[in-house]
């Protein structure tokens, strides 16, 4: 009987232990499929977040640019509608006098108009203007009359009495409303009228104001570089008065206004809510993306592949460039157009940053799921226990074991917050302090248990405003916020990113908000001194190759600023492809060198074993830089740079399009720098000189470079390019004499 007892008892163990198994093992299937759903909602979750965070930041800009470029408008169109401007200007239309003429005519010296005159002009005005309203389309006439009585019969003698005032309008409107300059432009697209000297109309403006003559309506250019500044074109149609034209929609001339739009890129485009978060201008011509970047040369970089969708761009990730033309990074952007304006304010966020939030995230989740699945298996265990008939002395000890693993979780978690290097801590609404840890303790200058319960007040100035700031705007927006921010510790400045958490109680009210402080100065001054070493390693490579041969100083920096231009005339605008000609450029002549000094002093022309000897340093250049790697084309740009179309180069005597393009770039600029420049051996040649040697036939260079070169010389910054060459020469002679 004892044993039938002791039987079924061990029976009833065994489907008890069965039953608890397999409810634990669907609790913890159910914990790992619910942590999995949370895990993807909660990604979901975080880039709707950050859509609707960027979507703030955007409008607001997009608000303060409507209202900036509204207030610039009207400025305009005030004074387009003058009715003494439209008067003139049809007069000059009508009178179909070359645009030589008038400006010939406004630049002679002559004494201040009469009172009378302006008075008979403004005068005029009133009486054409009154005859207009008194006979409606019968009054035209005489104001047409009026109009073409104060010209008589030589269109020239009735409007030079005019010219300088009207000169002195417009210089008085660019005075008045902070414009870089302003022009009329007749209907031959021609400019007539200028305060100064007027500059020459390209075939992009023309385009534009040719659009304005046709359809009526102003238009905005691209913005470009000017003087070192950012410069947007507009045209504004000026029409003839109601007494001229009855319609009143003939367009008889065109305001062409110039205003420098730098200082408001540089506002727009500063950094916003942390270092993570960037802001940019775009401007959108012909289904062309362009990002407006003060940093670089050319004032925008083209952002290929860029598509609009209802004149906006989606929130989605994106392969951008980085500002002043840095390394490509990816992001998540969005941008939304400036209404009567050809731009889209463009707001951005680090993609690795919602990747480092979501990792963050899941490694949280599969730790609470872990411990959860922990605790089922100890309640199913201790369930168990108490199923089978244990004493109550074993199920109070069993929970006393289960209180003391609690217990030492919460103790390895609290030890592992106070561990941390990140400062954590927990405020209310009001700025009180529940929890803090050790790390914020030290930021703080306090002792960790004199925190707890004392309000932000008491904190110093930098942290307690850092405290304030968050909770405002957790409290506001009732998510997750970041901050990078830069706080004096201990005496001195240190750089923080902070992630701010909403604490709430039991019912999802919000009663607090958890602080994360990440110190990210090392980090920072990392890569700041990185920067610097590659910088002063470049440098100390040039400076040595420069030191082989007076002549040589300078070569290498205007070869690689003649190359890159080139790339750019040649459509070449690729990061990879600039990097690949500047460092190529600046590293072409290391291997000077190892060559005998006596090649470099030599006045005489060389030997044919001279020549090979010389011939060699491309091959010690190779030598030199073999172990280095640039992650660029460089080596082989090096290396062939001193081939020839029609194989005459060296060293592999290679031709055509077995040379890379980038090679190709080199050799043209290469040579041009060297041939305009004092050598120990012959005189500078000529800038014609030079150009006719490159343009030898059969071609030894690429004739599309050459062509470029060509193009680009008598350009305005062709023309500063040469001026460079020419100082430099003239102070390589007086060091040589």
């Amino acid at each position: 009987m004892a044993q039938q007892d002791s039987s079924n008892k061990k029976s009833r163990n065994r489907t008890a232990a069965v039953i608890m198994l397999a409810f634990f093992a669907v609790m913890a299937v159910v914990v790992v499929m619910g942590a999995n759903w949370y895990l993807q909602n909660s990604r979901a979750r975080m880039l709707r977040e950050v859509g609707q965070n960027l979507h703030v930041q955007t409008n607001n800009k997009v608000a303060l640019l409507t209202v900036w470029s509204g207030a610039l408008i009207e400025q305009v169109e005030v004074f387009v509608e003058l009715d003494l401007l439209r008067l003139f200007a049809a007069e000059v239309d009508s009178s179909r006098l070359p645009a030589e003429v008038l400006l010939r005519e406004a630049k002679k010296e002559s004494k201040s108009l009469p009172t009378a005159d302006l008075f008979s002009d403004a005068q005029a005005v009133e009486d054409a203007q009154a005859a207009e309203n008194a006979e409606g389309a019968e009054g035209a006439e005489p104001a047409e009359k009026a109009a073409v009585a104060m010209s008589a019969n030589d269109p020239l003698s009735g409007l030079a009495p005019r010219l300088p005032m009207m000169v002195r309008q417009l210089k008085d409107f660019i005075d008045k409303n902070s414009f870089w300059a302003a022009y009329l432009v007749n209907s031959d697209l021609e400019i007539y009228m200028s305060p100064g000297t007027p500059p020459v109309v390209n075939e992009a403006q023309r385009a534009f104001l040719g659009k304005v003559f046709k359809t009526g309506q102003p238009v905005f250019m691209p913005v470009r570089r000017q003087n070192g500044e950012l410069v947007m074109d507009m045209a504004f149609p000026i029409k003839a008065p109601l007494y001229v034209d009855s319609k009143g929609d003939k367009v008889v001339s065109v305001l062409l206004a110039s205003y420098n739009v730098l200082p408001v890129v540089k506002a727009v485009t500063r950094h916003s809510g942390g270092k993570e978060y960037s802001a940019a201008i775009l401007q959108n011509f012909n289904e062309q993306v362009q990002r407006i970047d003060p940093t670089v040369r050319e004032g925008f970089v083209d952002l290929p592949g860029w598509k609009l969708e209802g004149g906006r761009l989606p929130l989605e990730m994106r392969n951008e460039p980085g500002p002043g033309g840095t390394e490509d990074e990816i992001n998540y952007t969005l941008a939304l157009p400036v209404p009567r304006l050809p731009w889209l304010v463009e707001q951005g966020v680090e993609a690795v940053r919602i990747d480092a939030d979501y990792r963050s995230l899941r490694q949280n989740v599969i730790m609470g799921a872990a411990l959860i699945i922990a605790l089922v298996g100890i309640m199913m265990a201790a369930s168990w226990w108490w199923l089978v008939g244990r004493r109550e002395r074993a199920v109070s000890d069993q929970l006393r074991r289960l209180y003391t693993v609690v217990n030492q979780q919460k103790q390895i978690m609290d030890g592992v917050n106070s561990a941390l290097s990140s400062g954590i801590v927990l405020n209310d609404l009001n700025g009180v302090i529940f929890y803090a840890n050790q790390s914020f303790a030290r930021m703080a200058g306090k002792d960790i248990n004199a925190l707890r319960g004392r309000p932000h007040t008491e904190l110093g100035p930098d942290l307690a405003r850092s405290l304030v700031t968050h909770t405002l705007a957790v409290h506001q927006s009732g998510s997750l916020s970041s901050f990078t921010e830069t706080l004096i510790v201990e005496g001195s400045q240190r750089y923080f990113f902070t992630s701010c958490t909403p604490f709430r109680d039991e019912a999802g009210r919000m009663t607090g908000v958890v602080s994360v402080y990440s110190d990210v100065t090392d980090l920072a001054m990392a890569q700041q001194k990185a920067q610097r070493m590659v910088n002063q390693t470049v440098n100390a490579f040039v400076r040595a190759i420069e030191t082989v041969d007076s002549y040589l100083r300078g070569h290498s920096a205007f070869t690689a600023q003649l190359a890159v231009t080139l790339a750019y005339w040649l459509g070449k605008t690729d990061p990879v492809t600039l990097a690949t000609l500047r460092t190529a450029a600046n590293l072409s002549q290391i291997g000077m060198i190892q060559l005998p000094k006596e090649l470099f002093t030599k006045s005489g022309m060389l030997t044919p074993e001279e020549r090979a000897l010389l011939q060699n340093h491309v091959e010690y250049a190779k030598h030199a830089l073999e172990g280095i790697d640039f992650g660029l084309p460089v080596m082989e740009a090096i290396a062939q740079m001193y081939e020839r179309m029609d194989g005459s180069g060296y060293p592999e005597k290679l031709s055509g399009d077995a040379i890379c393009e980038n090679a190709r770039i080199l050799a043209v600029a290469n040579t041009f720098c060297a041939l305009v420049r004092s050598r120990s051996y012959r005189q500078a040649h000529s800038v014609e000189q030079a150009l006719e040697i490159l343009g030898e036939q059969p071609p030894k260079y690429d004739m599309q470079v050459v062509e470029a070169l060509r193009q680009f010389l008598p350009t305005e910054q062709g023309k500063a390019f040469l001026d460079l060459l020419e100082n430099d020469r003239d102070s390589e002679s007086e060091m040589s004499g």
